[in-house]
């Protein structure tokens, strides 16, 4: 089928017929790839805040899939096995370039008569890696009556460089350029057969993350409507910096910069090749990765502030999280013997070495007792996995879960609409060889993994594409995959998730949880115990 050929404000553009979802109902979706939303940043415009992107003559080409941000492959090459992607026959992510700021568009209708709800997808990968390739609106607006926005953001050195709060690069490039994303999709995408004034922005990790600090910054107020955070929120440990100056002079050294002054700092690094700074990244990664700062503009207080002080913006929101969010592929963090049973002298070595990074020395003792008093209650003395669980149960909490549910609190408890759901479901292609191909295997105490919740998010199991590497999807997960992403686009239409004849799914109230799981299944105080631990326990022994 033809793609008609669209009118936005910037200029006239035309796209191509993606093949249809593996779904008799499955309606036709046209894909509309690299559509720049900012002027390249390169040059002088490196580590600066993105520019308006200028208008054009010619019926834009947007048949070709943009490269990805310019990053390191250390972390993409450390988890990537745990990984399938569903790519489109003109994606590659491997091909990078600091000229990235694109978007992708998805719609079964684009006309402005049309005025379907918008989903704006932000990707995740720890703000220093990440790519639109891989996201793809076949199965979900195939299915649903939505259009698909998936923006490109500046990542790592390139996206979240600073010289300091109070200098002329206070950082957050990355956070700027979604919101730039999301002011092109509010001029533009009624001629795609969006609805402006219906937005959703939705993403996992630091995607979810991205969302939940949308959701209290005052840059972002009016750019969306509604929001739904995959793991991860804004309050998570050690994430959000006063100071990044630590890993930045890390880089610096590596660049053999001595300058101290910003202005040289920067002219230095602006005449430098952009793969000589992806380069400096690769050698002692972890301690390079940069993140959010407080700049005092996108983030005039820290998020946790933020949520105290009920400044954020009033609109229906979902958290949610997996179950074992440190039971898989985070678990590479901690040692190889994790699958098989860690012993007890690891499990405590682990746990101490990694409190040590975030809790006063003259607290840490006590912090660490009652973590590993606390988790070890909670399991069988007789299981082999234990001291595994306690680690992976540990570092999902304090990471992932209590921060979503502290959020969640804050956002209900000021009068809006919250929803929160945990997924529950097992992915059989990380624990059966019928489905796997070349998948790396989690381990067997690992249900729902960070991450996997994409896959039935975005459809995974009903795209006709190619994958890579290949895995199967089971019957479960068809069913699972097709209502989850129902689900969200009511939630995308109407602020709730809710429809006729099925599963209720209660606002939150700190006792009622959604299990994403097929079929759906509402739990409550099944986080109570885990919360009151961290939001009380642990904060009166650090006081």
């Amino acid at each position: 089928m033809s793609c008609p050929t669209v009118n936005t404000s910037l200029g006239k553009t035309k796209g191509f017929a993606l093949p249809k979802a593996k779904c008799d109902e499955a309606k036709q979706v046209f894909a509309f790839m690299g559509l720049p939303f900012a002027k390249p940043p390169l040059g002088e415009l490196r580590f600066e805040p993105p520019q308006k992107v200028q208008p054009w003559d010619e019926v834009f080409d947007a048949t070709k899939a943009p490269p990805s941000p310019m990053q390191s492959t250390h972390f993409t090459n450390e988890i990537g096995d745990y990984f399938t992607m569903p790519l489109l026959s003109n994606e590659n992510p491997e091909k990078m370039s600091e000229d990235c700021l694109y978007l992708n568009v998805f719609s079964t209708n684009p006309n402005k008569k049309a005025n379907m709800p918008v989903l704006f997808w932000i990707y995740g990968g720890g703000f220093n890696m990440g790519w639109a390739a891989g996201y793809n609106g076949q199965a979900i607006c195939g299915l649903n009556d939505v259009v698909l926005v998936v923006p490109q953001y500046r990542v790592n050195m390139f996206g979240f460089f600073t010289t300091g709060k109070d200098t002329k690069w206070p950082g957050n490039m990355g956070l700027f350029d979604q919101i730039m994303a999301m002011e092109w999709t509010r001029d533009n995408i009624s001629a795609f057969g969006g609805d402006p004034n219906n937005v959703t922005i939705f993403g996992e990790s630091a995607g979810s993350i991205s969302v939940s600090m949308h959701v209290t910054s005052p840059m972002s107020r009016g750019l969306f409507h509604k929001a739904i955070s995959h793991s991860g929120v804004g309050t998570m440990p050690g994430l959000m910096r006063d100071d990044l100056s630590e890993p930045v002079k890390l880089i610096l050294d590596e660049l053999k910069i001595t300058a101290t002054e910003p202005e040289e700092i920067v002219k230095q690094l602006k005449a430098m090749d952009a793969k000589k700074i992806t380069k400096a990244l690769d050698t002692n990664a972890e301690k390079k990765m940069l993140f959010p700062t407080l700049d005092g503009k996108f983030h005039p207080k820290n998020t946790q502030m933020l949520l105290k002080e009920g400044k954020y913006n009033p609109v229906p929101y979902i958290i949610g999280f997996n179950n074992t969010e440190g039971a898989g592929m985070l678990s590479g963090n901690f040692t190889e013997n994790f699958s098989k049973g860690l012993s007890e002298k690891s499990a405590k070595s682990i746990v101490s070495g990694m409190l040590a990074e975030g809790i006063p020395a003259d607290k840490l003792d006590a912090v660490n007792k009652a973590v590993i008093d606390f988790y070890s209650k909670q399991l069988d003395d007789g299981d082999k996995y234990k001291w595994s669980k306690l680690v992976a149960s540990w570092f999902g909490d304090s990471l992932f879960i209590v921060p979503c549910i502290g959020q969640a609190i804050a956002h209900s408890g000021a009068g809006h609409d919250t929803y929160v759901y945990y997924m529950t479901q097992q992915p059989r292609m990380h624990h059966d060889d019928a489905y796997a191909g070349k998948i790396k295997p989690k381990p067997v105490f690992c249900e729902a993994d960070h991450g996997d919740d994409v896959m039935f998010t975005m459809g995974y199991p009903h795209m006709n594409c190619k994958f890579t590497p290949q895995a199967g999807f089971s019957d479960t997960e068809k069913k699972l995959s097709k209502q989850w992403m129902k689900t969200i686009c009511q939630f995308a239409k109407t602020g709730n998730p809710n429809f006729d004849g099925e599963k209720e799914w209660p606002k939150y109230d700190m006792k009622k949880f959604l299990e994403l799981k097929w079929p759906y299944d509402v739990r409550t105080d099944i986080f109570e115990k885990r919360f009151k631990f961290w939001s009380e326990k642990i904060p009166a022994l650090l006081k």
